[in-house]
């Protein structure tokens, strides 16, 4: 009777190296920072800033501009609820939680953007070859 291997030598040494890739790739995200802040600009004047790691509740802010905006910020997150714009593009955006987004909307000149404490303002988002 003939005996099956299930792992030959090779397997392992394939699946230890994919696992130590998996650990090296998540090492950057234990170190990021929990504390977010809101930004709301109008025609590139900071109107309200907001942390949003210490937003409880929720809370709307009519923005004053043409066409005119509203942004809800509830529980550690905001997004643009209203816009009298046509094509309502920034309140498709949906909610924004994470560092880096970003809802804008052209015709009122209103960004709603979201930056972690320690953003890396000067490396490169995405490169490509």
């Amino acid at each position: 009777m003939k005996k099956i291997k299930l792992f030959s030598r090779y397997d392992l040494l394939v699946l230890i190296v994919i696992s130590a890739l998996a650990i090296i790739l998540l090492i950057p995200n234990l170190f990021t920072s929990d504390t977010l802040t809101a930004t709301i600009s109008v025609d590139g004047e900071i109107v309200e800033s907001v942390d949003l790691s210490k937003a409880a509740g929720f809370r709307e802010i009519k923005i004053q501009s043409d066409p005119a905006v509203k942004v809800r910020i509830e529980n550690g997150r905001i997004c643009v609820i209203e816009a009298e714009c046509e094509d309502k593009l920034c309140v498709n955006c949906g909610w924004l939680e994470t560092d880096g987004a970003m809802a804008v909307c052209l015709p009122a000149k209103v960004v709603v953007s979201v930056d972690g404490k320690n953003a890396d303002t000067e490396s490169p988002d995405v490169i490509t070859y």
